[in-house]
């Protein structure tokens, strides 16, 4: 009874240091959790009381766009609060009981790379809210704000009075998603697709050929999806579902064929396409690959031109992007043909043969009204100004864009897969690059989270993208100054659950995955550890192993989730300890209640990892893990009675944090960092 008390008195005081506020109040006294932050707020007093009255009049000429928006709205307002409403839908009078009166405008036709005006005015005092936009647009976004507002007290639901202005920074605000080297079903895009509408992205960047896979029914080239693809393809009738879909939440949908190379896929099926004999196989493994398609021959022309003609009809948005990444020029440099192709017309380089290329792929596009986008291997002096550059390759590679005159977006920085902390992701600000003109720094904008998909499948794609993508999205909507790390994850913690209730599986399909591992096992246990570990990313996964598309995506660093909240407040609480205030003496109790957890549940986790296979990897991991929280304990002691401790001690911390410093079982401890921290304190004690 006495070690359950213990035990029980170790939980709560672990659960106070998960809770502890990071940030204070907004202005009028109430905890605002909008994510991403509005160009402008002010907070007044009074509250909207939401209850089953509540109802939605539009003033002006009604869009069947905004009409199910509002019932949209509705429906998730009715999941979020519970309440039955008696009319969820229009009304058209101002009936008893909170109303929101919605006024859009009609805008005039958007600048380049925007949508409609996207800005807003939401207005809430205690009897109405009040949206007044430029467009239908707009409507949308303030909608998302206004749901998000929604909070509760001991008397009701309610929205806090206030005013906001908004509008977004950049234009372009992108969610890149990889479907061709995992392939995701139709449920899996249009979930992402609310939770991008949710935090006000606008591009669904939709990444459909590459080396591994062709993912779109063609009925002019059958055999592309037929051979491309093992029967993992989108039906026409599908795209079309996915373009309304993102249409009625103010998203366009801009498709990418790479081309010329990362085109494995396209000469499967189609190898008179490619710049060496055929025949082709479908790529397994991850990479750069041999395989491009022919840019010295008219037929190869032909036969894009018509499944442009083809695609074009599929996807409405005036962009295109052809990929254009990644050509190593191997088979351009093998082939006599190609060679004296480059001779006769004067090319010094591959780089000049793949300008020529796209120049044709350029004027193709540009006869459907297409405006083509590239990644940043497209950039050459002869590139047409339109085109628009993806920049990937660095911090030059967008300044080099913009100042050769094209508009461009940036994505380094923002590559999900990699497993950076949404914190990396945050403070990487688009226009922070230095000795550009204001001229030029107009030429970039936006930017785009990308989501490879090599270690990604339908079960953890989501937990790899949200919540991270949240901080993305308000980097590029609000405005510069906002950069609060701390209140920013507080804030993403929040919408975190706020996603889960849109219908988004990034929690769920985690849990399930550990439930997996643990078998018939309780999982208790393992989800405490998987809460003290984090995976390694893209770059880290490929140099220790060696993986092809057909290898299972079933192991705990598969299952992992790219940060660990509970870490994050270990963090908070070592930051608390080492301030040397009045906080300190909590915070270091706080610390010693989560490290004792971790050593008890360390105890019930050693017979789990024997019960299965897919565990038994994590064995080393487990005992450094283990040993890291037992120096940690043990550093704290040193610091609360302010003894240094003997160098005996410190030798043996300093060669255990060089053994947690390489990923064991591709996954690293999530409270290294922190732990380090307190053992370079026991350090410098005098």
């Amino acid at each position: 009874m006495r070690s359950r008390t213990h035990l029980l008195v170790i939980i709560c005081t672990y659960l106070a240091v998960l809770t502890c506020p990071i940030a204070g109040t907004e202005p009028g006294g109430h905890r605002l959790l909008l994510m991403p932050m509005p160009a402008k707020l002010d907070v007044g007093q009074g509250r909207l009381i939401l209850d089953a009255r509540f109802r939605v009049t539009i003033t002006g000429t009604r869009d069947p766009l905004v009409d199910r928006a509002v019932v949209r709205m509705m429906e998730r307002l009715q999941r979020k609060t519970g309440i039955p409403f008696t009319a969820p839908g229009l009304s058209e009078d101002g009936a008893d009981g909170a109303v929101m009166e919605i006024r859009p405008g009609k805008s005039a036709a958007p600048p380049r790379f925007a949508m409609p005006d996207e800005s807003y005015r939401l207005e809430v005092t205690e009897r109405r809210a009040v949206i007044t936009t430029a467009s239908s647009i707009g409507v949308l976004r303030a909608m998302e704000t206004f749901l998000q507002l929604v909070d509760l007290d001991s008397q009701s639901f309610f929205i806090p009075s206030l005013t906001i202005e908004d509008r977004p920074r950049f234009p372009w605000r992108g969610l890149h998603m990889d479907v061709s080297r995992h392939w995701h079903p139709v449920e899996v895009i249009l979930r992402n697709l609310d939770a991008m509408a949710a935090v006000k992205m606008n591009v669904f960047h939709w990444h459909l050929s590459d080396d591994q896979g062709f993912r779109i029914e063609s009925k002019i080239y059958p055999r592309l999806h037929e051979k491309g693809s093992e029967g993992k393809f989108y039906t026409q009738e599908q795209v079309r579902r996915i373009v309304s879909y993102a249409n009625d939440r103010g998203i366009r949908v801009v498709p990418e064929f790479d081309m010329p190379g990362h085109a494995t896929s396209w000469l499967v099926a189609y190898p008179e396409l490619a710049s060496a004999p055929g025949p082709y196989s479908m790529e397994r493994a991850w990479g750069v690959f041999d395989p491009t398609m022919d840019p010295t021959r008219e037929s190869v022309y032909e036969f894009l031109d018509a499944f442009i003609g083809e695609m074009v009809k599929l996807f409405p948005d005036p962009y295109f992007h052809i990929g254009g990444d990644e050509v190593n020029g191997k088979q351009w440099n093998a082939s006599e043909t190609i060679r004296a192709f480059k001779a006769q017309h004067k090319m010094k380089s591959n780089r000049d043969l793949q300008s020529y290329f796209n120049r044709r792929l350029h004027r193709i596009l540009a006869k459907y009204g297409k405006t083509m986008v590239g990644w940043n291997e497209v950039l050459h002096p002869d590139l047409p100004k339109e085109t628009v550059i993806q920049s990937w390759l660095g911090d030059q590679s967008l300044v080099q864009s913009v100042r050769s005159g094209h508009f461009a977006f940036l994505s380094r920085g923002y590559y999900l897969d990699h497993m950076r902390p949404a914190s990396f992701h945050y403070e990487n600000d688009p226009a922070a690059r230095e000795g550009l003109t204001p001229e030029e720094k107009t030429r970039i904008i936006g930017g785009e989270a990308c989501m490879w998909a090599e270690f990604v499948t339908s079960e953890n794609v989501e937990s790899r993208i949200w919540p991270r993508a949240a901080a993305i999205a308000e980097r590029f909507w609000s405005p510069q100054e906002v950069r609060d790390v701390k209140d920013m994850y507080r804030r993403m913690e929040h919408l975190s659950g706020e996603l889960e209730l849109l219908g988004l599986q990034h929690r769920n399909n985690h849990l399930q995955m550990l439930k997996r591992l643990a078998g018939r096992q309780s999982v208790g246990p393992l989800k405490t550890f998987s809460e003290q570990l984090v995976p390694t990313g893209l770059a880290v996964r490929q140099r220790i192993r060696k993986y092809y598309s057909y290898v299972p995506l079933n192991r705990m660093v598969d299952t992992l989730l790219p940060e660990s909240e509970t870490a994050r407040h270990f963090g908070y609480a070592v930051e608390r300890a080492l301030q040397g205030d009045s906080r300190s003496a909590d915070a270091i109790k706080q610390l010693r209640a989560m490290l004792a957890l971790w050593r008890e549940n360390n105890r019930h986790l050693q017979p789990l990892l024997d019960t299965s296979f897919l565990l038994s990897e994590l064995k080393p991991l487990a005992k450094t893990v283990d040993d890291l929280n037992r120096k940690a304990f043990e550093a704290l002691q040193y610091i609360e009675s302010r003894r240094r401790p003997p160098e005996t001690w410190l030798k043996a911390a300093a060669q255990l944090l060089a053994t947690a410093e390489k990923p064991q079982a591709e996954i690293l401890p999530a409270t290294l960092a922190s732990i380090k921290s307190l053992i370079d304190a026991a350090n410098s004690i005098p």
